[in-house]
């Protein structure tokens, strides 16, 4: 969702159109705010799945990837398929990774299923059915509290290295706000994606511009072609990781890239 007088959000919102051009992805933009604060963010995804499974079967999108507006790709050499789930894992509906302050729900993979409509559902009546909670993060808390106390949805996200498709700005930039953020979580060159959550107002094109400007040059240094990003190795040991922690054996890791 993108809407407001921010120069960044545009120049970030291009990144992702150009990317879903070249792989020929469809995209949703929010260009105004359905509700107050950040709840608009599960009503437009809630809005878009119901309209997808009133679709017949096999016109459907089967994942939906959602990226807040304060994100910009870095990498568009990387196709979106690659970071889903082998076909075992039928029962993995939401792909996302934690921060120090636990989920970060900016940006991540959900499953075009019942079970997508339910957990956006639960986390959009969370204030009205618990009005004694404060919501620190407003939706991104309730959304976690909603994962946190059930183990139905929890059972069904695997929590991915926040990397891979939600890494934060580099702790060598001056302008990085937060200079003892995690390595792990710093964007590295071929990385695909870069997020920006907590960046003030006040700052945040100049925030974001350095890292629109190096994405806007199409830097062969950070356009790296996938099969020379780390990417295809750290997913096939994350998914064969997986497999043995919970059917103890390992997976051959299936994929077509």
């Amino acid at each position: 969702m993108v809407y407001g007088n921010k120069t960044s959000y545009y120049r970030g919102l291009k990144t992702h159109e150009d990317h879903a051009q070249k792989f020929g992805y469809p995209m949703t933009v929010l260009r105004k705010p359905i509700l107050g604060g950040y709840w608009s963010k599960p009503a437009i995804l809630l809005s878009t799945i119901i309209e997808e499974m009133q679709k017949p079967e096999e016109q459907r999108v089967q994942w939906i990837f959602w990226v807040d507006g304060d994100t910009a790709v870095m990498n568009p050499n990387i196709p979106l398929e690659i970071f889903l789930p082998p076909e075992r894992y039928a029962d993995t509906h939401l792909l996302m990774a934690k921060d120090w302050n636990g989920i970060n729900n900016g940006v991540f993979f959900m499953r075009v299923n019942q079970w997508a409509v339910e957990l956006l559902s639960a986390t959009l009546s969370y204030p009205v059915v618990h009005p004694e909670i404060s919501l620190f993060w407003a939706d991104q808390s309730a959304m976690e509290n909603v994962i946190n106390e059930n183990d139905y949805f929890s059972r069904s996200i695997a929590f991915c290295p926040l990397r891979w498709f939600n890494a934060y700005p580099r702790n060598a930039d001056a302008i990085d706000l937060n200079p003892d953020r995690p390595v792990e979580f710093q964007l590295h060159h071929g990385d695909f994606l870069v997020h920006f959550p907590g960046a003030p107002k006040d700052r945040f094109d100049e925030i974001m511009d350095p890292y629109l400007t190096i994405a806007e040059s199409h830097s062969p240094d950070w356009e790296l072609p996938f099969d020379k990003t780390s990417y295809y190795k750290e997913i096939a040991d994350y998914w064969q990781d997986k497999y043995a922690e919970l059917f103890g054996q390992k997976l051959e890791f299936e994929s077509e890239y």
